[in-house]
């Protein structure tokens, strides 16, 4: 009988594509379900007898569709974050140290929008104590990072989704004896919100006393490719459009009614969020920014309430500004030297 308590995820960071490899990490999230990578298939046919079918299932293409989370019960940490990123939005990327030896190293993952970002892939295993299972090729094509910022003294962790695709699940056993991650978990309360008019400017101007709560959709637009070959599986990944949006909520004061002024004058806005955690060593800390480029498209003063005071809800919608030459940017300062 298989156990939560026994329950884990691991992974492993491939050399090539979809060539599996031996896990060497755990990975701290919410359980996920085995979801299947196959659809059976039965042929309709005109047997003479009154049954639909007369042959067994097909089982024509492999697919593996499903979503590794994190949320309240089961909070993100800072040190997962450059394997999560480095597998949908850019590759190969090589991090750099800030302090000398104090461990705190910077990890640049802001795309490129006219070539290829080389996305990384991995080997997840996944499974309880009675069956292991992995897939080779996970990448992930879409990322949802939300916080709220509670109001009753609770906790108020990060929330993120990472879905992904991979080839198959194979059955295997665990790669034994990897430890425990490190982590500084991820705190909603301690993001900060940021509102400029330029890429130059962005994360000049710090909005105190706003933020309430958001939820970010960045759509990578990696994407599986199936060709014919002897293979079931897909052979192959591409990168399509990135694609950003978020939605906010926002306290109803002045600062709010200036972001009212700018949705109806369609202006371009630069906003930053940037989570922060403990210091690392005597160096930087802990940090996830993101910064997107775009223009609010819905905003509703008085869209909600809480004990009293009206709150703004908002919609932003990324795109390409020609003079900044940017949609989106993204670091996270952590101590992890390499995936």
């Amino acid at each position: 009988m298989g156990s939560r308590a026994f329950s884990k995820l691991q992974w492993g960071l491939e050399s090539v594509n979809g060539t599996a490899v031996a896990a060497d990490t755990m990975l701290l999230a919410a359980p996920m379900p085995i979801l299947p990578d196959r659809q059976a298939q039965f042929p309709m046919d005109m047997a003479g007898v009154k049954a639909r079918s007369a042959q067994g299932p097909q089982l024509y293409e492999y697919l593996v569709r499903n979503t590794l989370s994190w949320d309240n019960d089961h909070p993100p940490y800072f040190q997962v974050l450059p394997m999560l990123f480095s597998c949908g939005i850019k590759g190969n990327v090589t991090p750099v140290e800030q302090n000398p030896s104090e461990g705190d190293y910077l990890w640049t993952f802001t795309p490129s929008l006219t070539a290829t970002n080389d996305p990384d892939s991995i080997t997840l295993e996944a499974g309880d104590d009675v069956q292991a299972y992995e897939c080779e090729y996970t990448m992930f094509d879409r990322y949802r990072i939300a916080g709220e910022i509670a109001q009753d003294g609770v906790g108020s962790p990060v929330n993120i989704d990472a879905d992904f695709f991979a080839r198959q699940w194979t059955t295997t056993t665990f790669t034994g004896a990897l430890s425990l991650p490190s982590t500084e978990l991820m705190a909603a309360k301690v993001t900060s919100f940021y509102l400029d008019t330029t890429w130059a400017g962005v994360g000049g101007t710090q909005k105190t006393g706003l933020l309430r709560s958001y939820d970010i959709e960045i759509l990578t637009g990696v994407k599986w490719i199936f060709a014919g070959d002897a293979n079931k599986y897909f052979n192959n990944h591409a990168e399509e459009y990135l694609d950003v949006r978020g939605t906010f909520v926002f306290e109803g004061n002045s600062d709010a009614d200036a972001i009212f002024d700018a949705f109806q004058a369609a202006s371009l806005q630069v906003l930053r969020l940037q989570v922060t955690g403990a210091q690392i060593g005597v160096g930087d800390n802990h940090s996830m920014i993101l910064d997107i480029g775009g223009a609010w498209v819905d905003v509703t003063p008085m869209g909600q309430e809480d004990r009293g005071n009206n709150l703004h809800t908002a919609t932003f919608q990324g795109y390409y500004d020609q003079t900044g030459a940017k949609l989106l940017q993204l670091t996270v300062t952590t101590d992890v030297s390499a995936i």
